[in-house]
């Protein structure tokens, strides 16, 4: 968690949303034959819960942008993190202002 958290990286119900993103990440960087559907509605519920939470998008991107840190952080080249961050902060856009459905 971050050191300067704010109440959405606080809240309990968001860490379980980055706990099921970290997870579905770690599963798919694991083998190429994951569905990348998990993924993305792991990202969709957390962005869907921030919005309904009332958080600004702001921190859940840098939440977000933590976690794959984190996640990726042992990995021998940027290629994962760069594609992980732009594949989940452009999820977590689109599902927090509902831009897919429209």
């Amino acid at each position: 968690m971050l050191p300067d958290a704010g109440p959405l990286e606080r809240s309990d119900g968001f860490r379980t949303d980055l706990a099921a993103v970290a997870e579905a990440m770690r599963e798919g960087r694991k083998s190429n034959r994951v569905d990348p559907r998990v993924l993305h509605e792991a990202v969709h519920k957390c962005a869907v819960n921030a919005r309904t939470g009332r958080f600004p998008p702001e921190q859940l991107v840098r939440a977000l942008k933590e976690l794959v840190r984190d996640v990726t952080l042992n990995d021998d080249t940027e290629a994962y993190r760069v594609l992980y961050t732009d594949r989940v902060i452009a999820w977590a856009i689109e599902s927090y202002y509902e831009l897919s459905d429209r």
